[in-house]
């Protein structure tokens, strides 16, 4: 009996949980092929709101996910990345 509970309560919770990551913190929708990511690229103007995106394994799971950044956020990690090596070398001279 406690069994068929847990198992009706998890049938609504669960579809309850996925639309919860529907968008993530930037309001981009998320995405599952190559097509949503085309189509959100043609609703943006500027050429550093479109995205990037690759699957990729996520340290964890042997699972691939999207992994998606925007022009401008994988530029931003590029420049962090020169700066850490930078300063690795700075550091070590």
């Amino acid at each position: 009996m406690n069994k068929t509970i847990i198992m009706i309560l998890l049938a609504f919770l669960l579809p309850g949980c996925e639309s919860l990551y529907e968008a993530n913190d930037d309001g981009i929708p998320r995405i599952r092929s190559q097509r949503d990511v085309d189509a959100y690229n043609a609703t943006v103007s500027s050429e550093d709101e479109k995205l990037i995106c690759e699957r990729e394994r996520v340290i964890g799971s042997n699972i691939r996910q999207w992994v998606c950044l925007t022009v401008a956020q994988r530029d931003q990690l590029a420049r962090q990345g020169q700066e850490a090596v930078e300063n690795v070398r700075q550091i070590l001279q």
